[in-house]
């Protein structure tokens, strides 16, 4: 039983990327039209991977975000806003891991970071 949730878990964090990847297309004034044309795909593939209706993975996000000039640190956790090395090599390791595997990935480096900055703020 637990397994089904952290499955749930990550299918939702992995469907969050989408919409935050679109937020950062229409800050930049694009249309979904514009950024296919960019990656070499067709409007409706964007906005299913933006809606979330196909999981993307970690190479088209690394695609994503270069035309769109956002780190992928941004888009996963919202707190940088420029690529850092450490992101690019944390996304490297993922490379052929299995989608469950770099959900659960992503989800124990979201809570760890949420443990240091809890005790962060409780020094």
């Amino acid at each position: 039983m637990v397994k089904a949730v952290d499955e749930q878990n990550a299918r939702e964090m992995v469907r969050g990327i989408g919409p935050r990847l679109a937020g950062v297309r229409k800050e930049r004034g694009w249309t979904q039209a514009v950024l296919a044309g960019m990656l070499g795909l067709e409007k409706e593939s964007v906005s299913r991977l933006e809606t979330g209706q196909v999981a993307m993975s970690i190479e088209r996000l690394v695609l994503f975000c270069e035309a769109l000039d956002v780190s992928v640190e941004e888009i996963l956790t919202s707190a940088s806003v420029h690529p850092t090395d450490s992101a690019r090599s944390l996304i490297a390791s993922l490379k052929g891991l299995p989608p469950a595997q770099r959900a659960i990935v992503l989800k124990t480096a979201q809570h760890l970071a949420a443990l240091l900055k809890k005790e962060q703020h409780d020094e």
